[in-house]
């Protein structure tokens, strides 16, 4: 699977789960631009939810240096922190 491929399967997974996992009664399109936190629609219990879907549906956990506002600001950010610790992981001997 190519970056690209996985990108858009991550993001096509996180639009599906936020749509119906964690705002599912407010009648909002979610689209890949919406924004979570400045709407109020990611706030923290919404955020532990994510993170928990983040660590079962793509097997990353977000380390603290990564909890910011940015990497949460929309989708398309938190896309690019999955495929981006997708990555890392996958080049540590650890990984």
């Amino acid at each position: 699977m190519t970056v690209d491929n996985d990108r858009e399967s991550v993001l096509r997974r996180l639009i599906a789960f936020v749509g119906t996992e964690l705002i599912p009664d407010r009648g909002i399109a979610v689209e890949p631009a919406t924004p979570l936190v400045a709407s109020g629609l990611l706030k923290s219990l919404e955020t532990a939810r994510l993170l928990a879907f983040l660590h079962s549906e793509f097997g990353v956990r977000v380390p603290p240096t990564e909890m910011s506002r940015r990497n949460f600001e929309n989708l398309e950010r938190v896309t690019d922190l999955v495929v981006s610790l997708r990555a890392a992981a996958s080049r540590s001997p650890l990984g």
